[in-house]
């Protein structure tokens, strides 16, 4: 994954806490390495986002017969652990920015419903998936694996393909990375970013029947509109400083 453009890191470390994972998220910050490559990982805002917008959702017909593949079956948060904990596994990179304390607050936030892996199954094994965070009618894809080949590729195809049939505005990619799948990925400067991001925290659709969306924490919706006030005054007096 590449850093996000021009990013800014947060002074405040990762945890496993969920509450604090979920307040980051929303208040459109990403972890990642704090230098770029690896090391120590922080909470990374950078000038734009990486995003698809559903509505421009572009998959080729070469790659339709990976996605819409029947030998995979998709399921949702049957195996949430399983899945973020194979995303994890630096044998398949050398190195990850899932740290312990983020596994084990993104699986409370699975518990809670603001977390979901989406899963591709083959003969009764899990072939493949990713997971994310969901922000009302924003998800969030922040890593993927696979198993068996073209398995990564349905479970995210796939995904995308049901979010608008279950109201959902965006889905959140973080960055827009060459070498991964990549449907019509595009960069959305941060300031549409948080405008849409504040427009979806407002609605609450669901991925699946079995599992609605829950209300956002009150200890988040309290703090958002300070947080958001402070910044739109630090964009301003920063402006204002380079005049």
């Amino acid at each position: 994954m590449n850093m996000p453009p021009n990013s800014t890191q947060s002074p405040a470390e990762v945890t496993a806490d969920p509450i604090d994972i979920l307040w980051h998220y929303a208040n459109a910050e990403m972890p990642f390495w704090i230098n770029g490559n690896d090391g120590a990982v922080g909470w990374v805002r950078g000038t734009h986002r990486g995003v698809q917008r559903l509505d421009k959702i572009g998959i080729s017909k070469s790659q339709r017969r990976y996605v819409l593949s029947t030998k995979f079956e998709i399921r949702y948060d049957t195996a949430f652990e399983e899945v973020i904990r194979a995303c994890a596994d630096t044998a398949r990179e050398g190195k990850t920015f899932i740290t312990e304390e983020l596994i084990q607050g993104y699986t409370a936030l699975n518990k809670m419903g603001f977390a979901h892996s989406y899963e591709a199954w083959r003969d009764g094994k899990l072939a493949g998936g990713g997971y994310g965070v969901q922000l009302g009618s924003l998800l969030t894809i922040d890593s993927m694996f696979y198993r068996v080949s073209n398995a990564s590729k349905a479970a995210y195809g796939q995904t995308l393909l049901r979010m608008p049939e279950r109201g959902f505005r965006l889905m959140d990619t973080n960055v827009v990375a060459k070498h991964t799948v990549n449907y019509g990925e595009e960069w959305m400067p941060m300031w549409e970013y948080e405008k849409t991001l504040k427009q979806c925290l407002g609605e609450s659709p669901s991925l699946t029947d079995e599992k609605p969306y829950p209300a956002l924490p009150w200890q988040i919706r309290y703090r958002l509109p300070i947080a958001r006030l402070l910044r739109k005054v630090s964009n301003r007096l920063g402006r204002t400083a380079a005049l």
